[in-house]
Parts: C-alpha cells; sequence; structure tokens
C-alpha cells in the first residue's frame, strides 16, 4: 500500500480494531463543553464567535465554520444552543446524547 493510497476511515479502525470514533467522540464532547463555557461567561471568546463580518464573502464554497459542527452535532440552531448553555444538567445531558451517537 502507497503512502498516497486514500484509505476510508471505517477501514482505519477496522485495521486497528474499533468499531466506534473514540477519538471523535473525544473532540465532540470537548468542543461542546467549551462551547457551552464560553456561551455562559461574558469574555472576549463569546463576541469573537457571536461577532458578525463586514462585507462580501469570496467565490467558492463557504468556508466550514465551528459553529456548523455545533449545530450539526446538537441538531439545533447555534443560538437555540446557546440558550441550553444557560442551564447545565440540561445541557451536559444534550452533550452526552450527542456525543453517543455515530456519526
Amino acid at each position: 500500500m502507497s503512502w498516497t493510497e486514500k484509505i476510508r476511515n471505517e477501514e482505519v479502525l477496522i485495521k486497528i480494531g474499533t468499531k466506534t470514533p473514540i477519538l471523535l467522540q473525544s473532540i465532540k464532547k470537548l468542543k461542546l463543553a467549551y462551547f457551552g463555557h464560553i456561551k455562559r461567561h461574558q469574555t472576549l471568546e463569546k463576541h469573537i464567535l457571536e461577532a458578525k463580518m463586514k462585507g462580501k464573502r469570496g467565490k467558492g464554497r463557504p468556508t466550514r465554520r465551528w459553529e456548523n459542527d455545533i449545530e450539526e452535532w446538537l441538531e439545533t440552531s447555534t443560538s437555540q444552543a446557546g440558550r441550553l448553555t444557560s442551564d447545565r444538567e440540561t445541557f451536559r445531558r444534550r452533550v452526552q446524547e450527542a456525543t453517543s451517537r455515530n456519526g
């Protein structure tokens, strides 16, 4: 096998003997926990996350934003997810549900 060959993630997981993408679950959990932390506090990170850029974007496909993962994993809008963070227990439960799902 050459290093330039493309191998699907599923094939790599089978080769290493795991069926669940543990690394992806860890990343999801940490990213969602950090999102909750940012949304609960008045910090520079929160202002940056919620800021809107003026002007037009460039040609081509829109770039993947950090919030796209949050919306996809929690299956809700970013604003609704932000409101969920005010109740830590509810948000933790949603994070647990999101990280236990495959995909």
